[in-house]
């Protein structure tokens, strides 16, 4: 009689083990649908608000800088600035295409409402050209790259 109990118990332990991990496959699906919907909310949201900000284009920046172009994608936010340069020779392109990087790599990373887009998975592309319509400076800022420059500043800090 022992060994039955023993053995009704240690099936009804089974059993339950079996129950659980079955609710909780159901509520890892569950999971993924809320992201997914979560994800896709925010994709509709970034529409919304890139529809807002092409209304108010072209947007002077500064004496140099307009903002003339804005696109989104599902995925990416492009800007298309105009620079009221011109005649800039290969080299001088070059050196201020990695100049505009770099700083404005740090500025976008450093800026709350790209991160915030950053953190929902999306990226963004700036890309400037100049009164000829060529290009001057092209440049991505991503999830990696601002965790790599976060990483670094922190680095920085701490070795200081």
């Amino acid at each position: 009689m022992f060994n039955k109990l023993k053995a009704l118990i240690l099936l009804l332990s089974f059993l339950t083990v079996i129950a659980c991990s079955n609710d909780n496959s159901v509520l890892a699906r569950d999971e993924k649908v809320t992201t997914a919907s979560n994800h896709e909310r925010d994709v509709q949201e970034m529409y919304r608000n890139i529809d807002t900000l092409k209304r108010e284009l072209p947007s002077v920046i500064d004496e140099v800088t307009t903002l003339e172009k804005i696109d989104f994608d599902g995925t990416t936010v492009t800007f298309g600035y105009r620079l009221k340069i011109s005649d800039y020779n290969a080299s001088e392109r070059k050196e201020l295409e990695t100049a505009m990087r770099n700083e404005h790599t740090k500025l976008a990373c450093a800026e709350a409402e790209v991160m915030q887009g950053i953190n929902k998975g999306f990226d963004y592309q700036y890309s400037y050209y100049d009164l000829d319509d060529s290009k001057v400076a092209s440049f991505e800022v991503t999830k990696d790259i601002c965790d790599n420059l976060n990483k670094a500043d922190s680095e920085i800090e701490i070795g200081t």
